[in-house]
C-alpha cells in the first residue's frame, strides 16, 4: 500500500525528535538481535565433498555482529514504510508467507538498500554509497557497487562478505559439511531431502511441518536449533545475499577479502526450504543475478565491531 502524505509527515516528525540524541552516536548492540561474532582464523572452503571452486583456504576475519535471523517479512516492510518517507525509491512491498517467515523475492540491489535504510532509520552511518568518494548514499535506483563505493569501517548495516557469512555459519565448528557437524535431518534445517546423500537423515521430501499450501515452503524465522554462535537458520529456509561478486578461491591466506573486484553474478549462500542436503553444506556457493529475485533467496545483515 502507498504511503500517504500525513503518514510520511508524522514519521519524519517522530524521526527528528528522536535523532536529536541520536545522530552522530553509535546505537547500542542490542544482544537479542545481533550475535558476536569474534575476530580470528578459519579454514574456508569445501573439505569434505571437493569440490572444484570452494578450494579450502585460511581466512582471517575481523570482528562483527551479525543478525540472529533472517529479515522477517514484518521487518522489512517497517523499515521500508520508513525508507519511502526518507527519501528513498524502489524498494519493493515485501513478499513472504507470513509476517514472521523470511522476506523473499527482493534483489540483491534491494537487500543493500534496505540496509541503507536500516542504518539510517537507526541513526547509524550508512555503508553503501552511489560514487567513489562516498559522498551520495545509495537510496535509489539500481547503481552497480564496487568496493570502493562502500564505507566498510561505518557502524551501520550491510551485507555479509562471503567470508563472513561462512565463518558466522561454521559457529566456530571447524571442517565440517553443516553447522552442527556431518549429517542433516528435518529436526536440524528446513530443506528438501532428496534422499540421494548419504549424509542426510530421516524421512524424504519437503519439511512435513511446513509443506502446507502454495510455495514457498519457508519456515518462521529462528524455527530451529541456534548455531555456537547463537544464529538460527543459517542452513536452509532460504538463500541469503552476500556482497561478493562470484569468483574462483585464491589458496593463499587473506585477511578479510572482499571478493573479486567485479562480476556479473552475486554470491548467495545457506541452501533453502526446496533444495536437497548437497546444496546446504556450509561451503556450498550459488550466483544470482543482483537484479533477479526469488522465492528462495533472502538476507541477513551484519554491522562492523570493535572499530
Amino acid at each position: 500500500m502507498p504511503m500517504r502524505a500525513a503518514d510520511c509527515l508524522f514519521a519524519v516528525v517522530a524521526l527528528a525528535a528522536w535523532s536529536v540524541a541520536a545522530v552522530g552516536q553509535d546505537a547500542p548492540v542490542d544482544s537479542a538481535l545481533l550475535a558476536l561474532i569474534p575476530a580470528g582464523e578459519f579454514m574456508m572452503g569445501d573439505g569434505a565433498d571437493h569440490v572444484k571452486d570452494v578450494t579450502v583456504h585460511p581466512v582471517q576475519v575481523s570482528a562483527f555482529y551479525m543478525r540472529k535471523k533472517e529479515v522477517a517479512l514484518t521487518e522489512w516492510d517497517e523499515v521500508r514504510e520508513w525508507a519511502l518517507c526518507h527519501g528513498y525509491s524502489a524498494l519493493p512491498a515485501g513478499v513472504g508467507k507470513a509476517a514472521d517467515h523470511p522476506v523473499h523475492s527482493v534483489s540483491w540491489y534491494d537487500a543493500v538498500k534496505w540496509c541503507n535504510a536500516l542504518s539510517e532509520k537507526e541513526g547509524l552511518t550508512p555503508c553503501y554509497h552511489t560514487d567513489a568518494g562516498q559522498t551520495e548514499i545509495y537510496r535509489s535506483g539500481v547503481t552497480p557497487l564496487d568496493a570502493a563505493m562502500v564505507k566498510w569501517n561505518a557502524n551501520g548495516y550491510r551485507l555479509p562478505t562471503e567470508a563472513e557469512w561462512e565463518k558466522a555459519a561454521r559457529g566456530d565448528v571447524a571442517g565440517q559439511r553443516f553447522p552442527w557437524g556431518e549429517t542433516i535431518s528435518h529436526t536440524q534445517a528446513n530443506f528438501r531431502n532428496g534422499g540421494g546423500e548419504t549424509y542426510q537423515t530421516g524421512a524424504a521430501g519437503y519439511h512435513p511441518d511446513f509443506a502446507n499450501g502454495p510455495v514457498p515452503h519457508t519456515a518462521p524465522v529462528g524455527s530451529f536449533p541456534a548455531n555456537g554462535y547463537g544464529l538460527y537458520d543459517m542452513t536452509g529456509n532460504v538463500w541469503e545475499w552476500c556482497w561478493d561478486w562470484f569468483g574462483p578461491y585464491s589458496a593463499s591466506a587473506q585477511p578479510d577479502p572482499l571478493g573479486p573486484p567485479e562480476g556479473a553474478l552475486r554470491i548467495g549462500r545457506g541452501g533453502s526450504w526446496s533444495v536437497n542436503a548437497y546444496y546446504c553444506r556450509v561451503a556450498n556457493r550459488i550466483i544470482g543475478y543482483p537484479g533477479g529475485t526469488s522465492v528462495n533467496i533472502g538476507f541477513r545483515p551484519v554491522r562492523r565491531a570493535g572499530r
